[in-house]
């Protein structure tokens, strides 16, 4: 964020290192985010085609429906698999069709409860659904076996299932207002060292099937251990956690302090936390499908964007106060120093995007970023060589462009959004408050960026 619009034999170096570090990270993505072996990225047309097509030839017309999809991954199972089999092995089952990566398509009419979603692996077809049934429908009451029948010729047909190879092994039945339902349990075994499982669940309601779902069994030892093993990381994290507060509360008392003695540009601090707000309402708006499915039908769906929108805000808005408390203070204190490190950035918000300063900062943040990105890499790989692995993608982050309806614009709002946070917050506000309040560089590198790892 210098004001420097000269380079210097420092940015030649760090031209040369930045691209030796990118090649190495974008030789290595494979090892970096290595990504399950399942379609990503299937068209939404495709899925709800898929879907649709599926639910017709069962018996149920949804030609009026409204229909949206969501890539969902199964951690838990995945991780199970991968700690117990390796990479390779859970490979084969994503490949073979077991349920750990699948789409969810939902299908909605306005002023209809009954809401459908359908599971489908578009490799594979599909690997189950739900039908929300009301507790008040009326069904007849069957008898388990009938019922038992029922529920096997469903799921025989719906799902192209043989299951002389699934045992059952759990069934129960309840009485609602006007039916009985029952639901059935199978199992079947993946594999035997250390055992395996998957779970086939089912529910007849009266007499229709109104749900099928398939899953990967994590033995009981296996999720406590994984819950045992997660001490350290959380522990760390809320270390890191606790340091952020400490840097938080430091920069709202400068803030205030500056602000009392006429020292905030107040209007650049809302400028840019406004932008980072925008981003991250405008990343929510792009996650249609999982607006749609948490769409309430009985209410207009703009209300239950509404509610969606106001939830996040409420959980989100704390961020963007702090992040205007970071950049009123460290603009402030920057000024004061008279180090103008935050030229290039007032240059850039005021559109001045041909400013030789913008472009010489964005070169270096462009080449300090392949930097962190070859050391990250160089870490994995090193971690490596001890037998370390990388879990298998997509998680997290991921799914902000997977599930966006528009991927590129989605990536860039997020990262813009996480860009701004760190600059902002762990660059330009801490490492100048602690050089002020040290007077030792080192301490203003090395601190913030212990707390950000």
């Amino acid at each position: 964020m210098t004001g420097d619009t000269r380079p210097g034999r420092s940015d030649v170096a760090l031209l040369l290192i930045g691209l030796a570090a990118g090649t190495l990270m974008f030789s290595s993505m494979d090892t970096m985010w290595p990504l399950v072996d399942a379609e990503l990225t299937a068209p939404p047309e495709r899925l709800e085609l898929q879907a649709r097509e599926f639910l017709e030839r069962t018996g149920h017309d949804v030609a009026d429906h409204r229909s949206a999809s969501v890539l969902t991954v199964d951690d838990r199972a995945l991780d199970w698999l991968e700690r117990a089999y390796g990479h390779d092995r859970t490979q084969e089952w994503v490949r073979a069709g077991v349920p750990l990566v699948e789409y969810q398509v939902g299908f909605k009419r306005p002023g209809e409860p009954r809401s459908w979603v359908v599971f489908v692996d578009p490799r594979h077809g599909v690997s189950g659904w739900s039908h929300g049934l009301e507790e008040d429908d009326a069904g007849p009451s069957l008898e388990v076996d009938e019922a038992r029948g029922r529920t096997r010729e469903a799921l025989v047909a719906g799902l192209d299932l043989d299951l002389g190879g699934w045992t059952e092994t759990a069934v129960s039945s309840i009485d609602r207002p006007a039916r009985r339902d029952h639901t059935f349990t199978w199992e079947r075994e993946l594999a035997d060292r250390p055992e395996t499982v998957e779970r086939l669940t089912a529910r007849c309601a009266g007499d229709e099937i109104i749900y099928a779902r398939r899953a990967v069994i994590v033995p009981g030892p296996a999720r406590r251990a994984a819950r045992a093993a997660e001490a350290p990381g959380r522990a760390l994290e809320s270390v890191g956690f606790a340091l952020l507060a400490v840097f938080a509360i430091a920069a709202f008392l400068v803030f205030l302090t500056r602000l009392r003695d006429g020292q905030v540009r107040l209007w650049r601090s809302s400028a840019v936390a406004g932008i980072v707000f925008a981003c991250l309402v405008g990343t929510w708006l792009l996650q249609t499908g999982i607006l749609f499915l948490r769409w309430e039908p009985l209410w207009p769906q703009w209300i239950s964007t509404l509610q969606y929108l106001v939830n996040r805000v409420g959980t989100e808005i704390w961020m963007t106060l702090v992040l205007l408390a970071l950049i009123g203070a460290g603009d402030a204190l920057d000024r004061s120093r008279g180090a103008d490190r935050g030229a290039s950035l007032w240059s850039l918000l005021s559109g001045k995007i041909t400013d030789p300063a913008v472009g010489l900062a964005s070169f270096r943040g462009v080449m300090i970023g392949l930097v962190c990105g070859g050391v990250m890499t160089f870490a994995v790989l090193a971690l490596g060589l001890g037998g370390a692995t990388v879990s298998l993608q997509p998680r997290g982050f991921f799914f902000y462009a997977l599930n966006s309806a528009s991927p590129v614009l989605s990536t860039l709002l997020f990262f813009l959004n996480v860009a701004l946070l760190e600059e902002l917050g762990y660059r330009f506000f801490a490492g100048t408050w602690l050089l002020e309040r040290t007077g030792r560089r080192w301490v203003a590198i090395v601190l913030p960026a212990i707390v950000y790892g």
